[in-house]
C-alpha cells in the first residue's frame, strides 16, 4: 500500500510539472485579471485549475458565499488548486473529493476566505522571520476560520532595491509554513482570488 501511495504521488508530480503551461499561473503576475461575473462563475471558466476546488466548495456547503449571496458581499479567496486537493486525497486514501469529511472541507476553506476584498496593493511591505517567528509591518486579516498575517515583498531589480517584482505572502495563525500567492488579483464581481501555488499543502494552515 505504501509503495502504491508513493507511486501515485510521483504520477501526480509528473502531471503537475507536465501541465504547467496549461495553467494560467504566473509567478507574481495576473492570471486573466478581471472577470465580469461572480467568483463561482469564474471558477467554472477554468476547470483545469479549479474543478476539484468547485466540488470541495459545494461539499462544504459554501457555494452561496462564492456566488455573492448571504452575509458577505465581497470575499478574498486564497485559492487552493486542484493539485493540492488531489495530493491530499492521495495521502489520505480518498477516491473522490466528496469522500473528504465535510467538516474538514468547511474548516479548511474557512481559513482561506477573508470576508472582504483584498488586493495586492492593499497589503503593505513586511516580513516574518522563518526561524524566530518575529513579524514586522504587514497586516493581519480575520478569515472565516481564524486569522492570518499577510505581507508583500519587493525584489531588487538589477541591484536596485525595491524596484523588482512584488510578491504576496501569508502565515496562518496556528499554521506550519509561510505561504506564497502565485497569481494575484484575479478579480470578480464579488471578490478577489489570490491563487496559491502548486506546492501548497493543507497542513500549512
Amino acid at each position: 500500500m505504501a509503495k502504491l501511495i508513493y507511486l501515485l504521488k510521483g504520477v501526480a508530480l509528473i502531471m503537475l510539472l507536465g501541465s504547467c503551461t496549461k495553467w494560467n499561473y504566473h509567478e507574481g503576475e495576473l492570471a486573466n485579471g478581471v472577470h465580469d461575473c461572480s467568483m463561482w462563475e469564474y471558477l467554472h471558466t477554468q476547470p483545469w485549475d479549479w474543478d476539484s476546488t468547485i466540488i470541495m466548495i459545494e461539499h462544504a456547503g459554501l457555494k452561496d458565499l462564492f456566488e455573492g449571496k448571504g452575509e458577505h458581499e465581497q470575499i478574498t479567496f486564497l485559492g487552493v488548486t486542484n493539485y493540492s486537493i488531489r495530493l491530499y486525497m492521495i495521502e489520505n486514501g480518498y477516491e473522490k473529493v466528496t469522500d473528504i469529511p465535510v467538516e474538514f472541507c468547511q474548516n479548511t476553506l474557512s481559513k482561506l476566505i477573508i470576508p472582504q476584498r483584498v488586493m495586492l496593493a492593499d497589503v503593505p511591505r513586511g516580513k516574518r522571520d522563518e526561524y524566530t517567528g518575529e513579524e514586522s509591518d504587514g497586516i493581519e486579516y480575520r478569515t472565516l476560520g481564524g486569522r492570518l498575517f499577510m505581507w508583500t515583498y519587493q525584489q531588487p531589480f538589477e541591484g536596485v532595491p525595491d524596484m523588482g517584482e512584488i510578491s504576496l505572502h501569508f502565515f496562518a495563525r496556528g499554521g506550519t509554513a509561510v505561504n506564497r500567492i502565485y497569481s494575484t488579483d484575479i478579480q470578480t464581481n464579488n471578490g478577489v482570488v489570490q491563487a496559491l501555488g502548486y506546492s501548497f499543502q493543507f497542513k500549512y494552515i
